[in-house]
């Protein structure tokens, strides 16, 4: 069966023959099939573009790297927060240097125990790095916590 279009020579915007090798196409413009394939094609793209665009937004953003004084904020305990910022205050670089190192160890996995105020102040010490710490003892006195100094205060006006 034959189709009911006519065929006829494919000519261009202008009117002029498509290339050199006649080229044939339906009566009711072949141009408008090439537009929207190109069109369709078009669509296409600028939809996989916005996919793209909202699967980066979905994407969780990327971890925050901790700092190195950070991991190593994370490992102490007992006062060792307060032994830091005092080290911090009298010696910056010096204790730059050792956090630095401190945190490359627990990176590493050669540091896996948390690590003591104490343990924090001694290692200062070790390296020649000394520094006064804000202490006081506080007891019981009549059930309030007191601090030592005012205890054996009042005890030698009695």
């Amino acid at each position: 069966m034959r189709s009911s279009y006519k065929r006829i020579p494919c000519r261009d915007q202008d009117g002029q023959r498509a290339g050199q090798q006649p080229f044939y196409c339906e009566a009711n413009g072949c141009h408008e099939d090439m537009e929207e394939d190109a069109d369709l094609k078009l669509l296409e793209r600028r939809k996989l573009d916005e996919l793209r665009k909202r699967m980066k937004a979905a994407a969780p953003p990327p971890k925050h790297e901790k700092t190195d004084r950070e991991v190593v904020e994370g490992m102490l305990y007992d006062r060792g927060d307060e032994v830091l910022e005092a080290a911090y205050s009298f010696y910056p670089k010096e204790t730059e240097k050792l956090v630095k190192e401190l945190a490359t160890m627990i990176r590493g996995g050669r540091l896996t125990e948390k690590i003591a105020g104490g343990e924090l102040f001694s290692i200062f010490r070790q390296l020649g790095l000394r520094f006064r710490l804000n202490t006081s003892i506080r007891v019981m006195d009549q059930g309030k916590l007191v601090d030592l100094s005012e205890k054996l205060g009042r005890m030698n006006k009695e």
